[in-house]
């Protein structure tokens, strides 16, 4: 898909993203070069063991590490080759605001609490999310994870009028 003049200004202005030197930042790229390794026990080592985890596809939190872990090989069964991208980042004290871009393929099932699951697609995905977490003592306390779903789903082709 062709880049417009606004697109590639975005995307350069995109690629400036400020120095992470504080304690919640360095969880936060452990936390990322986890999820892109797709590394579960990388992960389960940063995550306390009481973490509440939320995202939008979600009805509800997830409550406890092996909790979250399970949620995250689930979304790995879906999208075997989804990569997050740091795009920019605010922290304030033990807390921290990443603004990331999400690539994957559909090639598994989605599983979603309560919901018939959803068949492969094989289509590609691509969008923007904010996480916003909580550290404490060096590890992931809370974490939120915002973003469209309905863009997300219209990729996917799941919606009315999307291919």
């Amino acid at each position: 898909m062709p880049v417009t003049g606004e697109e590639a200004e975005h995307s350069e202005e995109m690629r400036n993203v400020t120095s992470h030197t504080g304690k919640a930042s360095m969880v936060a790229d452990a936390f990322e070069n986890a999820l892109n390794a797709h590394d579960i026990d990388g992960l389960g080592n940063l995550l306390a063991d009481d973490v509440t985890y939320w995202e939008a596809n979600l009805p509800g939190p997830i409550h406890g590490r092996e909790a979250v872990k399970d949620h995250m090989r689930e979304n790995w069964k879906s999208f075997p080759d989804s990569h997050l991208r740091l795009v920019n980042r605010v922290e304030s004290g033990d807390w921290v605001a990443d603004e990331t871009e999400w690539t994957a393929t559909h090639k598994g099932p989605i599983n979603v609490p309560g919901q018939a699951p959803i068949p492969p697609t094989g289509k590609q995905v691509k969008g923007m999310a904010v996480a916003v977490g909580q550290t404490r003592e060096g590890k992931v306390h809370r974490l939120n994870i915002y973003y469209d779903n309905m863009a997300f789903m219209a990729q996917l082709g799941l919606m009315p009028g999307s291919q």
